[in-house]
């Protein structure tokens, strides 16, 4: 993985997350690291089974492994090599992980690693490490190869500094061969996988030697004890530990991690495709209603727009706040046949309100709160042939409300249903392997904001000025959604809580 970073821009909001850690990621660091490490450590690790198998946890053998600098300089980012995680998947246990008829299987791990110095700690997520589509034996344990970059870590002080490993997180993608019968339901979902370290093992993964700037890292140790921890045994960390910030004072293990969404909507959408923007299948191929009305998910999406009048853009769903979640229900309709594969979702967003910055007639700056009033989303995917991609289109209309209005900081009373005279129409655009219903990915639309009504009291038309400052076309809004979980039913929810994305860039 690359060092996760959301670049300046110039949002409404005007800040932006992670920049240290991009330029930690960029530049080169003063000090040397021309001794390396190749470290490598074999873990033995207890899986719990998704929702709805027979087993409880069963045990799978991993070998982490990456290369490290023996020694590096304080204040200066220490760079790992790329970083493989090498897991082994039982085979007995495959049948219960796997739909019927899986031919290979593709996959996403994500490792997170204690790093401590002295008594300072954080826990840094090694997570985008890939391992392409691998078959699935016929006998035998499915072997899976992770690759990926990780961010650096810098630390501010003199020590040895540790890196351990921990809880390791897989999603395995199955893929199965296209289904004669036209009935089967396709595109089998992501199976996630949560493991932690079995008990009783050293998960020391790597020391590093940090000195000061000045001293370089072949200098000698300074007489004072490092305090080092000990090496780490599996199952020290308690609960409360495992919810411990991921950034230390002193160790800095790339971007600030992004707060949690808010909760998922435990009760199932109650809204209705809208008809209008259903594709007609090609003749022969019936449209089949799921008798369960669904698979109920839950994602979130988070968008910047880019305001052709404003010079600028608007955060949408800022996950720096802790964004909302999307309730999903996903196969609602499916029409499936030869060379075709159309499938019909619904969706249902609340989102919250943001913040819009823009300059009126004399030049003077206008900051307002923009409500989005939201129709329900219409989510049709369609792939015309088994090795063609699949297309997504969602469908979605939004009306905009002003209110909390200032002008040059002076607040601008503009009653309380200034909004745009009609719905924006949107349609957001995807195609695989860019955007997945079921993995995520990034979607865009283009839009035009219609003209403004309802704006002023006590007899003051505000109308000219946001429909002059804001409406129009050539309007643009990039919006990505993280990797949705799977809702169970009876009010559980899902396993664990669905993937905050960062903002586009």
């Amino acid at each position: 993985m690359k060092p996760s970073a959301t670049t300046r821009r110039r949002t409404a909001r005007g800040s932006a997350v992670g920049v240290l850690a991009l330029v930690a990621g960029v530049l080169p660091g003063a000090g040397s690291q021309a001794q390396e490490q190749q470290a490598r450590l074999a873990v033995a690790y207890d899986c719990a089974s998704p929702s709805g198998t027979r087993s409880g946890t069963w045990r799978l053998e991993a070998e982490v492994s990456g290369r490290f600098p023996r020694a590096a300089a304080s204040g200066e980012p220490v760079r790992i090599g790329r970083v493989s995680a090498e897991v082994d998947i039982p085979h007995q246990q495959l049948a219960e992980l796997l739909p019927e008829r899986t031919e290979s299987v593709t996959s996403e791990a994500a490792l997170t690693v204690r790093v401590a110095q002295a008594n300072s700690r954080a826990d840094a997520r090694w997570d985008g490490l890939e391992s392409p589509a691998t078959p699935v034996p016929g006998s035998g344990d499915l072997s899976l190869s992770h690759r990926g970059e990780v961010p650096p870590v810098t630390v501010a002080d003199d020590g040895e500094l540790t890196f351990t490993a921990g809880p390791l997180a897989l999603d395995l993608t199955p893929e199965v061969p296209p289904a004669e019968e036209p009935a089967t339901l396709p595109a089998p979902a992501p199976v996630a996988v949560e493991c932690r370290p079995a008990d009783g093992q050293d998960l020391r993964l790597a020391t590093v030697r940090i000195s000061g700037a000045d001293d370089g890292p072949g200098a000698s140790e300074s007489a004072t004890p490092s305090q080092s921890p000990g090496p780490a045994k599996s199952g020290e960390r308690s609960d409360e530990e495992e919810g411990a910030a991921r950034r230390d004072a002193d160790i800095d293990v790339g971007a600030a991690e992004l707060p949690p969404a808010k909760p998922c909507n435990k009760e199932r959408p109650t809204s209705e495709l809208d008809r209008s923007k259903l594709p007609e299948p090609p003749p022969g191929i019936p449209v089949r209603v799921s008798p369960i009305g669904g698979i109920h998910w839950c994602a979130v999406p988070v968008a910047v727009s880019n305001v052709l009048k404003l010079k600028g853009g608007m955060v949408i769903n800022d996950p720096r706040d802790g964004a909302t979640t999307a309730n999903l229900l996903i196969q609602k309709e499916w029409a499936v046949g030869p060379g075709y594969n159309q499938l019909r979702h619904l969706g249902e967003l609340d989102l919250p309100d943001a913040t819009a910055t823009f300059l009126d007639f004399d030049f003077m700056p206008v900051t307002a709160k923009v409500e989005f009033i939201s129709s329900p989303m219409t989510i049709v995917t369609v792939q015309r042939g088994s090795s063609a991609p699949n297309y997504a289109t969602i469908y979605m209309d939004q009306t905009l409300r002003m209110h909390e209005v200032t002008v040059n900081g002076v607040p601008l009373d503009v009653g309380p249903d200034c909004r745009t005279s009609r719905p924006i129409e949107l349609v957001f655009k995807g195609v695989q392997p860019e955007y997945e219903v079921l993995k995520g990915g990034i979607l865009r639309a283009k839009y035009a904001i219609p003209p403004f009504t309802g704006c002023g009291t006590g007899g003051e038309d505000l109308d000219p000025l946001f429909t002059a400052s804001i409406s129009g076309g050539g309007n643009y809004l990039k919006l990505v959604q993280g990797a949705p979980c799977l809702m169970r039913p009876n009010n559980l929810g899902c396993i664990a809580p669905p993937k905050v994305p960062e903002l586009p860039k």
